[in-house]
């Protein structure tokens, strides 16, 4: 009885010790789980405010695309008005006469341009050459006189100015709903980039969170797997307690039998020389009485 309860105790324990071990590694494996899903969720909520931030920038980028669009339509009908400005100014001023005639104007330039492509394509000597270039300059001087002289008179009628200078104004706004449309296009191209960017960075910072997810559920299944191995050990602790409790209730059973049969055995053989007339002591009359035979 006594090898089977040392045996007992040895393996108690050694199944104390298993469950002191998978206490320790169910805790460990737990915290590495906790300090993942931290990481993990750090990096859930970046990627949420990096895709916040790139669909504000697409929402920015969809709004300016609209007002491009706008803008487009606005320059379209800007230029139609402005190109039949200059068809009213063209006709008014054909219809009025000054001390320049226009049609000499475009003689001059017709013999200008057959001049040129003379010069272009023919073949001259040098003095002919000189001479054609000397003509040339000549008409380009005369012709470019000539239309300010007749510019300038044209300009001093009221209303010839009041077009022109409409026509000025309207080219000013022209101007301006191409600038306006060329800096909206650039900044456009430039959020394009960002968000490229920006969506590329997300990617990456989501295969991260993804990863620390993936070795966070490694560590809860190990910190599972844990717990339930230190239950099991922990019922195989109890059950041993229980059998080990039970030996020793039944050696303690045992040894109290053992005494009282000692017991018995003894005040049998004191009875016998109690009965044969044999002077007892106080200590035998003690054992006889407590063994029930007095």
């Amino acid at each position: 009885m006594t090898d089977l309860l040392e045996d007992f105790e040895t393996k108690k324990e050694a199944i104390r010790d298993e469950v002191e071990l998978h206490i320790k590694k169910r805790d460990e494996a737990n915290a590495e789980a906790q300090k993942y899903a931290k990481i993990r969720d750090e990096l859930n909520q970046k990627t949420h405010e990096m895709r916040e931030h790139a669909k504000e920038k697409i929402a920015e980028k969809n709004e300016l695309i609209e007002k491009i669009k706008t803008l487009r339509d606005e320059k379209e009908v800007h230029y139609k008005n402005l190109s039949e400005l200059k068809k009213q100014l063209r006709e008014y001023r054909s219809s009025l006469g000054t001390n320049i005639d226009i049609k000499d104007i475009k003689a001059k330039e017709k013999e200008l341009q057959y001049l040129e492509r003379r010069q272009q394509t023919t073949e001259l000597k040098k003095d002919e050459e000189n001479k054609i270039i000397v003509e040339i300059r000549r008409l380009n001087n005369e012709i470019k006189k000539s239309k300010t002289l007749r510019e300038q008179e044209l300009l001093k009628n009221g209303d010839v100015k009041e077009l022109t200078d409409k026509i000025n104004e309207e080219r000013t706004v022209g101007e301006e709903y191409k600038k306006e449309i060329e800096d909206l296009s650039n900044r456009i191209s430039q959020l394009s980039d960002e968000i490229n960017d920006e969506l590329q960075k997300l990617d990456e910072v989501r295969k991260v969170a993804d990863e620390n997810h993936e070795t966070f559920i490694k560590y809860s299944q190990e910190s599972e797997a844990e717990h339930a191995a230190f239950l099991k050990a922990k019922i195989e602790l109890k059950d041993m307690e229980k059998a080990i409790y039970s030996i020793r209730n039944k050696s303690k059973v045992t040894k109290r039998k053992e005494k009282e049969s000692e017991l018995q055995e003894k005040a049998s053989e004191l009875y016998e020389k109690f009965k044969a007339g044999e002077q007892l002591t106080t200590e035998d009359l003690l054992i006889l009485q407590k063994a029930g035979f007095l």
